[in-house]
């Protein structure tokens, strides 16, 4: 099997999917899952310069859309947070020898245009709710960042987004 050649795009935003090994549920313990999003996306986000667009963390996997600043490369800021989170995450789950947390050549997807970038951003806020762990796409998912995207554009604008982009909901 080939592997699939990393678009890098200095500036670029990036859909990004790791999947973690043997497709194991780490993440439907909420503190794991939440441990993940704050020690590593926003504990890196500063560090790395990116921006976080859009998120979610599901049983066995996490979606993330980031804007990169000028000069970061989106396989070290991959490399970086997986990493990291197999640190936290064994210190957590009381491993004395490391357990292999992420399968290896997490999906990356260089946004090419304001569409497809609305239809990620579609596609990560409404994956709790395809996957059924929340009754409502608009309801709140504790590994998500729906709440920012309602706050900052409210509730019309994410109905119409995902009427446009996503699978009719309603």
């Amino acid at each position: 099997m080939s592997k699939r050649k990393r678009i890098y795009r200095p500036g670029g935003t990036y859909f990004i999917t790791s999947t973690t090994h043997e497709r194991k549920t780490y993440f439907s313990d909420i503190e794991l899952a939440s441990l993940l999003v704050d020690q590593s996306f926003y504990h890196y986000e500063d560090k790395l310069g990116f921006q976080i667009v859009a998120f979610t963390v599901q049983t066995d996997h996490y979606h993330l859309l980031i804007a990169t600043e000028k000069n970061e490369n989106i396989s070290k800021i991959i490399h970086r947070i997986n990493s990291y989170s197999s640190t936290v995450l064994n210190k957590h789950l009381g491993n004395k020898e490391k357990e292999k947390i992420w399968q290896g050549n997490p999906w990356t997807e260089l946004i090419r245009n304001e569409d497809m970038f609305w239809q990620k951003v579609a596609y990560i806020l409404l994956n709790p709710w395809r996957a059924g762990l929340v009754e409502n796409p608009l309801k709140e998912y504790h590994a998500s960042n729906l709440n920012e995207w309602k706050e900052a554009k409210g509730s019309d604008f994410l109905r119409d987004l995902f009427s446009r982009f996503g699978k009719s909901f309603e």
